[in-house]
C-alpha cells in the first residue's frame, strides 16, 4: 500500500515549472517594451533650425571716370612740378650747413644741451617722489631758507662747517647771520634782533636780504640738478628742515629742488613768497616749533 502512494503523488515540480514560465513571459514582455520604445525613439523627427540668410555683400556703384582735357591735364602737371621746385627751394635755403665747414652758423652743441635739459627736466617733473600733504611738527629742528626767484634758487645762509661744531643748535643765529656770498649780496643785507638768541633756546630776528641778480643756481641748466644736490649737502638731515620760500614766476621750475631734497632726505616746508623787482627777500625767525612735510 505505501509503495502504490508513492507513485500516484503528483510530487512539488509543477510549482517550480509555473514559476519558470512566469519570469519567462515577464522577460518577454519587457523585451518587447524595450523594443517599441527603442522604435518609436527612432522615428522623432529632430529639428534642425535653418540656416539665417546672410545679405549680400554691397557691392560700390561703378562711377564713369570723366572726360579730361589732355591740355589741362598737362597744364595741372606742369603747375605741380613748378609747386615741387619751390618747395625744393625753399628746403635748401633753410637747410643746415655741412657740420663739417668752419662756419656753420649754428651752435650744434648748444642746442643738443638745451634738448637734453628739457627732456631731463620733463622727467624730473614726471617722476617727482611724491609724499602726502602732511604737516607734522619737527621740535628741534632748525630751518634752513631756500629761495626760489626768477627760475634761480638761493640758499640764504652759508650752513658750511655746520656738522663738525659740537653744539651747532647753540650758534644757529650765528648761521642764520652769515650770507652765503654766492647768493646774496651781502653789504646790502641786514637784520635786526628783536630778542637776544640764547644757547639755550629762544630768538626773534627779522632780516632784509637782498639777492643777487646772477647768484644762486640757475634752474634752466643742464646741470642744475647735479649743481642743486652738491649745494644741499650742507644741510644736515638730522638737524635742519628746509624752509622752501617761492615765488609766483618759479613755480613751474622749482621741482627740482624738492627732487633734490628729498633725496637728501631732509624735512621740507613750501610756501609761497612774493619778492620785488628789487630782490629784497624779507623774513622774520621767531622762536618755536617749526613744521615740515
Amino acid at each position: 500500500m505505501s509503495r502504490r502512494r508513492q507513485q500516484d503523488d503528483p510530487g512539488s515540480l509543477d510549482l517550480l515549472l509555473d514559476t519558470i514560465c512566469n519570469i519567462f513571459g515577464l522577460l518577454v514582455f519587457v523585451a518587447v517594451i524595450a523594443a517599441v520604445l527603442a522604435r518609436a525613439r527612432a522615428d522623432t523627427p529632430v529639428h534642425v533650425p535653418s540656416p539665417i540668410p546672410l545679405p549680400e555683400p554691397a557691392v560700390a556703384p561703378v562711377l564713369d571716370a570723366p572726360d579730361i582735357d589732355p591740355q589741362e591735364l598737362g597744364a595741372q602737371i606742369h603747375s605741380a612740378r613748378a609747386q615741387i621746385a619751390d618747395l625744393e627751394e625753399a628746403l635748401a635755403r633753410v637747410a643746415l650747413p655741412d657740420p663739417g665747414s668752419e662756419d656753420t652758423g649754428v651752435d650744434v652743441e648748444h642746442e643738443i644741451e638745451s634738448l637734453q635739459a628739457q627732456i631731463q627736466a620733463e622727467q624730473d617733473r614726471r617722476t617727482v617722489e611724491m609724499r602726502l600733504p602732511r604737516r607734522r611738527a619737527v621740535a628741534g629742528r632748525i630751518p634752513a631758507q631756500l629761495v626760489v626767484k626768477h627760475d634761480r634758487l638761493y640758499i640764504i645762509n652759508d650752513w658750511r662747517g655746520w656738522s663738525r661744531l659740537r653744539n651747532p643748535q647753540a650758534e644757529r643765529c650765528t648761521f642764520w647771520t652769515t650770507w652765503n656770498t654766492e647768493a646774496v649780496d651781502a653789504d646790502a643785507s641786514s637784520w635786526i634782533e628783536h630778542e637776544p638768541c640764547w644757547r639755550a633756546g629762544g630768538q626773534d630776528l627779522e632780516r632784509l636780504v637782498k639777492l643777487l641778480v646772477d647768484g644762486g643756481i640757475d634752474l634752466s641748466q643742464p646741470d642744475a640738478a647735479a649743481r642743486i644736490r652738491v649745494a644741499l649737502r650742507v644741510l644736515d638731515p638730522k638737524t635742519h628742515v628746509a624752509s622752501i620760500k617761492v615765488d609766483p614766476d618759479s613755480f613751474d621750475t622749482w621741482s627740482p629742488v624738492r627732487s633734490a631734497v628729498l633725496q637728501r632726505r631732509v624735512p621740507y616746508d613750501v610756501a609761497p613768497v612774493t619778492i620785488g623787482d628789487d630782490l629784497i627777500f624779507h623774513d622774520r625767525i621767531r622762536s618755536g616749533t617749526a613744521s615740515a612735510q
